[in-house]
């Protein structure tokens, strides 16, 4: 080997050390810079890179950090400026450095320190939460592979909350209330089309199960089994509406709002909005919920109609609801979605190519043969969708109103499409833009730890997080 080709391989092998790294396992870890990290803080503080496989780290100015020998701890906490912060474990402490620009250099020279077991930042690493359910990797609308940011982003959601604590509602046609993926968390049914509604089953009478369908997307059960919902920790009421008796349906909302409902579901509508409907959904609005407002969630439709046509007035145009639109796998406005002034927000729909997976009648009489629908789609899919995360935003702070729920909502829904977005975020086709459940939880999160006093900064979020649930127990 000549001289050069020793020199040129050496330079190599040691060319971590004279990039960004940090030593793991007794070796360097190259990292790139970046301008921001998902599910990491936004702390002007805090400077972000990712590694060769991807993975996103915050640094901040503190670092963790082990010696095997004591005795050399004082000198080189000396040596290197460091300020103790505060005992971790038996061994382990952690420490802060001058500014976060030097966190990386100063951990990487104590860890080739004699006495220093390992050094390294205390890195804020997004921590994405799992399930085993078989189908989860087909849900797209919770994380979608191919088209990164066309999901909900639930999983940092999920970091927060999984809607325990919270009861919703189905108010649709057909829902099996003893499907495996489902009957875990349903408390209650009804079904209004009946003489006696309190003691009749929700089934179906034309065979297409639509409100199990949707019921599976807002809050299937995590049970390492078929699908999982987006708020699969929470309760809900399955309720059948009547075919045609437009007083039974008020009656039934009536009732939701008496059994305390905080959040309910329709994938329905009749382009029919009498004043009957928009009083109750008022009622529920500024009422429900003991005058918090109970967040009444509707599909906008699938029939590309412009909801402000003359002598259209449907449903999901009422102002005491939120409308839903929806939006494709390819993070694109669906093109069969309704649109409008009365649009709110958009949620997952799918597109022909691109439908949901989701729970089905189980046996032969549903949609399929197999317990689950592979090919449900439209805005009565997304709205279920989007009423699961109301559901988590409410678990993560439980007093807050239905305005304070949509003003976090519009605040953190991420813009898609082509349409331009007016001066309030807002367009006729999208509403506020794709709902983001990771950011409006987290939100909602931060508010319920300032209204209890506990300002904490963002780098101790897992320490947060303890507190949050010792809280929510007591």
């Amino acid at each position: 080997m000549t001289l050069l080709k020793w020199i040129l391989l050496t330079l190599l092998g040691t060319l971590p050390l004279f990039g960004a790294h940090f030593i793991n396992h007794g070796h360097a870890v190259s990292l790139h810079p970046l301008k921001s990290a998902r599910g990491v803080s936004t702390e002007k503080s805090v400077r972000y890179y990712a590694d060769n496989r991807g993975r996103q780290f915050g640094v901040t100015d503190q670092l963790i950090l082990s010696f095997s020998d004591e005795k050399l701890r004082e000198p080189l906490i000396k040596r290197y400026n460091l300020r103790y912060l505060r005992k971790l474990s038996e061994h382990i402490g952690l420490y802060r450095v001058t500014s976060s620009d030097q966190t990386l250099d100063t951990a990487n020279a104590l860890a080739k320190e004699k006495g220093v077991l390992f050094a390294h930042p205390n890195f804020l690493i997004h921590k994405a939460t799992r399930t085993a359910d078989p189908y989860y990797p087909f849900l797209w609308h919770l994380k979608n592979r191919e088209y990164p940011g066309a999901d909900i982003n639930v999983e940092e959601a999920w970091n927060y909350t999984k809607g325990k604590g919270v009861i919703a509602a189905i108010v649709d046609e057909g829902i099996d209330i003893d499907h495996d993926d489902l009957r875990e968390n349903i408390i209650g049914f009804a079904n209004y089309s009946a003489r006696d509604p309190y003691t009749t089953r929700p089934d179906s009478k034309t065979g297409y199960w639509h409100g199990t369908a949707c019921a599976g997307l807002m809050a299937a059960v995590e049970n390492d089994t078929g699908v999982v919902g987006v708020a699969p920790e929470s309760k809900f009421y399955a309720i059948r509406y009547s075919d045609s008796d437009v007083a039974q349906d008020i009656i039934a909302f009536h009732d939701l709002m008496k059994a305390n409902v905080s959040v309910i579901s329709n994938s329905w509508g009749s382009y029919t909005n009498l004043d009957a409907y928009d009083a109750i959904f008022k009622e529920l609005a500024t009422k429900g919920r003991n005058g918090k407002g109970i967040l009444i969630f509707f599909a906008a439709g699938n029939d590309h109609k412009n909801l402000d046509t003359a002598g259209i007035d449907d449903e999901s145009e009422s102002p005491w609801v939120i409308s839903i639109a929806a939006s494709t796998e390819r993070n694109t406005i669906a093109s069969y979605s309704n649109y409008g002034s009365s649009i709110d927000f958009i949620a997952p729909g799918g597109t022909l190519g691109g439908k949901l997976v989701t729970t089905d009648k189980m046996g032969a009489e549903g949609y399929t043969d197999w317990n689950y629908n592979f090919n449900f789609a439209g805005t009565s899919a997304a709205a279920p969708i989007a009423a699961g995360v109301g559901i988590l935003i409410l678990a993560a702070d439980p007093d807050l109103t239905r305005d304070e729920v949509l003003d976090i909502m519009r605040k953190t829904a991420v813009k898609i499409g082509d349409y331009p977005y007016d001066e309030k975020g807002w367009n006729a086709h999208a509403g506020y833009g794709l709902i983001d459940a990771g950011k409006a939880v987290s939100t909602a999160y931060r508010l319920r730890m300032q209204a209890l006093g506990i300002v904490m900064e963002s780098r101790i979020d897992n320490f947060v997080h303890v507190m949050f649930e010792s809280v929510q127990n007591n």
